[in-house]
């Protein structure tokens, strides 16, 4: 498995002689381009931006009052290509005390957390076939989890799509339309004493499997 993998494509110029004198050397040049194995590209609606708004007292009751919103994610390649995601939270150890390892810190344990899913849709295809998320996890050598509805993002799990069929396994695909689903937990005793800034941050990186 490697996150990039690299072909050498080059291009040899033809040379010419000064003259038809006979020669013991002659001028050679070499150019080209170093490209990625069927380079891929990743898009989110809005850039990647949830905005939540301002938020109040009043939109919280009682225990943690859930917010969802979901995200078209878009992948298109040069070629056909077997590729996944890896999921980095850049808010890492600031999520409320207790949480498991899908949860995703809000940039304060105060405020609450979220947690991200892959979530099946007839509109999520490869190449104009339907696919379903599949999950491993980093260690392993199997995937998973194909017959779930969502498929939970996290740190340590490589996410990846296949097609219908008995197998379990990444599909090769030069478009891919599939969609992320967030749900954020906020906390009902927040102290709204003074303002807090939500600001949760997660990257997404392209695995070429």
């Amino acid at each position: 498995m490697q996150m990039m993998r690299h072909v050498l494509a080059l291009t040899v110029l033809a040379f010419s002689m000064a003259s038809t004198v006979p020669s013991r050397a002659a001028d050679l040049s070499v150019n080209g381009h170093i490209r990625s194995d069927g380079a891929c590209s990743i898009a989110l609606r809005n850039g990647g931006v949830i905005d939540l708004g301002n938020l109040s007292r009043k939109d919280f009751i009682a225990g943690y009052q859930q917010i969802y919103h979901d995200m078209p994610l878009l992948i298109y390649c040069q070629h056909p290509t077997k590729v996944g995601i890896d999921v980095i939270d850049n808010r890492a150890g600031v999520q409320s005390a207790g949480m498991n390892g899908y949860a995703f810190g809000l940039g304060d344990p105060a405020i609450g957390y979220y947690v991200m899913s892959g979530y099946v849709s007839d509109g999520h295809n490869a190449d104009g076939r339907f696919v379903r998320m599949i999950r491993r996890s980093k260690d392993e050598t199997t995937w998973g989890e194909k017959g779930s509805g969502d498929v939970g993002l996290a740190p340590g799990y490589t996410i990846a799509w296949d097609v219908e069929g008995p197998q379990t396994e990444p599909v090769a695909f030069k478009a891919l339309a599939s969609g992320l689903g967030f749900r954020f937990y906020f906390r009902d005793d927040i102290a709204f004493t003074d303002e807090l800034e939500i600001d949760g941050s997660v990257t997404l990186e392209l695995r070429y499997l």
